[in-house]
Order: structure tokens, then C-alpha cells, then sequence
């Protein structure tokens, strides 16, 4: 009788240790899974130097110099005006002042785009 009590102790602490061991890879895993879906989405104020079939080249002041970048633009990108009225890649143009919202350091094309007005294009790495 001791023996099989002894057992079933012996198979209930197993098991509990198990379940334990389970939880914690579970939480692990949620863990990393929540890392994941934060993406780091940046907003960007600039002006358009020049309009592509899919992209955008645009210039933005950083630390006192001019630089100039270019951004992909899909299906799924918004692009607006202030005013909220939708536009497309094609009624953008040179010169625009807009703010890009996108991915750092990855290859997705933009979220959205909004044109806020007109801006002044500089020359590009020189200093104000």
C-alpha cells in the first residue's frame, strides 16, 4: 500500500513539475510574441525632391545637414492631404512638404504619406 502511494506522489509531482515547465515556455513564448508585434513605426517631416512609379525621394534636416532618402510606396500606403482628402502617388509632387510614416531600417514600402503644405528644397548634405 505504501509503494503505491509512494508511486502516485512520485507520478503527481512529475506531473506538477511538467505543467510548471509548460507555463513557463508559454510565457516565455507570449513574451517574445508581443517583442515581435511592437514594430517601431517612425514619423518623418520632409519635402519631396522627386516622385517615382513606387517611390518617393525626400530630403529632411538632421543634425544641422541636409539629407536625402527614398521610401517605397504600395497599395496598402495612404496618402493624403492635410484636409484629410485622399490623393495618389501620382498628384504628389516636387516640392511637397509632407510627413512619411515608416519602418526604420527595413524594406516595407510607407504606411502613409501626408502632404501638410509646401516646402523648399535645399541642397542635399550641405549645412543650413
Amino acid at each position: 500500500m505504501i509503494r503505491v502511494l509512494r508511486f502516485f506522489l512520485m507520478v503527481s509531482l512529475m506531473a506538477s513539475l511538467a505543467a510548471t515547465a509548460v507555463g513557463q515556455e508559454t510565457k516565455k513564448e507570449k513574451q517574445e510574441a508581443k517583442k515581435e508585434k511592437k514594430v517601431k513605426v517612425k514619423d518623418q517631416e520632409a519635402v519631396i525632391t522627386n516622385v517615382g512609379q513606387r517611390t518617393i525621394t525626400y530630403q529632411y534636416d538632421r543634425k544641422g545637414k541636409v539629407r536625402e532618402e527614398v521610401v517605397g510606396i504600395d497599395d496598402q500606403t495612404y496618402v493624403e492631404r492635410i484636409s484629410r482628402e485622399k490623393v495618389t502617388l501620382k498628384d504628389l509632387k516636387t516640392g511637397d512638404k509632407v510627413i512619411i510614416r515608416f519602418e526604420p531600417d527595413t524594406y516595407t514600402p510607407a504606411h502613409s504619406v501626408q502632404v501638410i503644405g509646401k516646402g523648399e528644397i535645399k541642397k542635399a548634405g550641405g549645412e543650413d
